[in-house]
């Protein structure tokens, strides 16, 4: 397993961890409907799985890319839903910009190990 494909492995778990908790603590906290929950933790999960996966198979890193793309495009419509001048809630910016951050960084680490799973098997 690459140095890239190791560290991607950690941050997954680390990322997945710190959304399922942020998640969970929106839940408790807030009157937010449970079920639109949902999607954020099908994502979690998927995340954590693929990357558990990949201490056997470096390869399910690869599959990575679309569940960071997935969770990116959720914290980007949650952002500018809320930046909404009308009917934004303004609340959490901050903490989404930098969750915004951490997945588009996700999600480019995630295409460089499919590049390069996919340059060195040719």
């Amino acid at each position: 397993m690459s140095r890239l494909s190791k560290f991607m492995h950690g941050y997954a778990l680390v990322f997945a961890a710190v959304l399922a908790v942020g998640e969970t603590l929106v839940i408790f906290k807030t009157n937010k409907y449970w079920p639109l929950s949902l999607d954020d933790y099908l994502a979690v999960l998927t995340l954590a799985g693929l990357a558990l996966a990949s201490k056997k198979s470096p390869r399910f890193l690869a599959l990575t890319p679309s569940v960071w793309a997935f969770v990116a495009g959720n914290l980007y419509a949650m952002l500018f839903t809320r930046l909404d001048p009308v009917h934004g809630s303004g609340e959490r910016i901050g903490l989404l910009v930098v969750a915004l951050s951490a997945a588009v960084a996700g999600f480019i680490g995630a295409v460089r190990v499919w590049h390069s799973n996919n340059t060195n098997n040719n």
